[in-house]
């Protein structure tokens, strides 16, 4: 009984919650919009991730944004081609910084999110043509334009991303 008594059921629902949230968005991400190219945009395709990495941690806050980007990273470096840790370490910044400026310096609101997560794609579109620029030697006259086109795509999918994270936060009983 007292093994029971240090459970708190209210953060594994809230968990499992985050990972069907997660789930969801690696089965549109990686099955669904892989398939969708930008329209004259030279092959772009949404990368939306980071906004939801962002999304848990400006709702749960930074231990679990930081926490969730890391298991989201190592995930989403295992079906990215060409990506070893990159993802990993981005994705656990991008959501434990969400959730310290959540906590500390910004609000919850959708704006806020919407800034938050442009900028968080946009540091995921330039870290993705690093290596490009670097070992393949492309021009970031020719890189950044795709990058600025794959932050546009992206921002219409980070819409349902805040959505969801704020309703299962809501849901939530108030266990911080």
């Amino acid at each position: 009984m007292i093994l029971l008594d240090l459970i708190n059921l209210n953060k594994i629902r809230k968990a499992v919650l985050l990972l069907i949230c997660t789930a969801v968005a690696f089965w549109l991400q990686f099955s669904v919009f892989s398939r969708i190219h930008l329209p004259g945009g030279g092959g772009v395709k949404p990368f939306f991730i980071p906004a939801l990495v962002i999304a848990i941690g400006l709702w749960s806050g930074g231990v679990w944004g930081g926490m969730f980007g890391l298991g989201i990273g190592i995930y989403c470096d295992m079906n990215l081609t060409g990506s070893t840790v990159t993802f990993l370490l981005l994705l656990s910044v991008l959501g434990f910084f969400a959730g310290v400026l959540a906590d500390y310096l910004i609000n919850r609101r959708f704006v806020a999110y919407m800034l938050l997560s442009a900028a968080g794609l946009a540091v995921a579109a330039l870290v993705q043509t690093v290596p490009l620029w670097i070992f393949r030697g492309a021009s970031p006259a020719d890189l950044l334009p795709v990058a600025l086109w794959q932050v546009l795509w992206s921002l219409p999918f980070a819409v349902p991303c805040y959505f969801a994270v704020r309703a299962v936060a809501r849901s939530d009983s108030g266990d911080g």
